[in-house]
């Protein structure tokens, strides 16, 4: 059977299966050989490339045990295969990441605008903690810390090997917002982070000037993905959901908007001199604790 080009969905599909199968500690080859099938067929399944769908998930949800409502969940995966794109919804926002965690570990180049708050991949832990705190949208500490946690957890693809290309465009409105409640650490933590992290010779860090005005990235923030394992995926995502687009018509149109959004952003070194600036201002005789006045 031919394998098909992989979609956000198959490749769902293909880790969830994973995920099942290592939890009996089978290996591509033993499942194989309890299905009867060559190893490719197992490896092309986990790669969202098997053109076989419901029957083949049966198959192999049999052979594990698998029932109930875990299998449910699972054949829910086997709908719709070959449409491009994804909505997500989960109520708990380590779980909604999942799909996400999985396509930064195989990317190859990151590209990213935000106009509100500091970039997941980018924030530190307090920073992490005092936003999601301050946005009063997670009542329970424990939920707090998982969702730092996981936000944290994603961080690792920064120091990748081979290293993964990252492009970030931030509004100067992010760099100037006081998160931390009044407490300056919180803040100025941040800004020293991304002065670190921007001298990486894979990251690169932009401001968008308020001075700008309107400028392309207003619709809202985004993350595209590049991989050599799969066409591009752009991602966006909000308190609970997480949509995952696919075409190559949408995928464009937000390639259109990092090109401006690189046209009108400061560069890199200007970028800095901004954020080590607004960093210095933060313990400056009579430094205010509001937002500062815009330009």
């Amino acid at each position: 059977m031919l394998d098909r080009p992989t979609t956000v969905r198959s490749r769902q599909l293909g880790a969830r299966l994973r995920e099942l199968m290592a939890e009996h500690r089978w290996g591509v080859r033993e499942m194989a050989r309890r299905l009867d099938w060559p190893p490719t067929r197992i490896s092309n399944m986990f790669n969202g490339r098997r053109g076989g769908k419901y029957l083949d998930v049966v198959q192999m949800l049999t052979v594990m045990g698998v029932v109930g409502d875990e299998a449910a969940e699972v054949y829910a995966l086997c709908e719709d295969l070959d449409e491009p794109g994804l909505l997500e919804t989960y109520p708990n926002l380590p779980a909604q990441v999942k799909t996400l965690v999985w396509h930064e570990e195989r990317a190859t180049a990151i590209s990213a605008y935000q106009g509100t708050i500091v970039p997941g991949l980018l924030q530190t832990s307090d920073y992490a903690r005092a936003l999601i705190n301050e946005t009063g949208n997670v009542p329970l500490q424990d939920d707090v810390d998982e969702r730092v946690f996981a936000r944290m957890s994603r961080q690792v693809i920064l120091s990748k090997r081979p290293l993964v290309t990252f492009e970030f465009f931030i509004h100067e409105f992010v760099v100037r917002l006081p998160v931390g409640q009044g407490d300056k650490a919180v803040m100025s933590g941040q800004l020293h982070q991304l002065l670190q992290l921007s001298v990486r010779p894979n990251i690169s860090i932009r401001i968008v000037p308020m001075a700008a005005g309107g400028h392309p990235g207003v619709s809202g923030h985004f993350q595209l993905i590049n991989s050599d394992k799969f066409q591009p995926v752009a991602y966006i995502d909000s308190e609970i959901t997480s949509l995952f687009l696919e075409k190559a018509e949408e995928i464009e149109v937000y390639q259109g908007v990092l090109e401006r959004l690189g046209a009108l952003a400061l560069g890199e070194a200007e970028s800095r001199e901004l954020v080590a600036r607004l960093a210095t201002d933060l313990y400056s005789p009579g430094a205010r604790r509001d937002v500062p006045r815009m330009a």
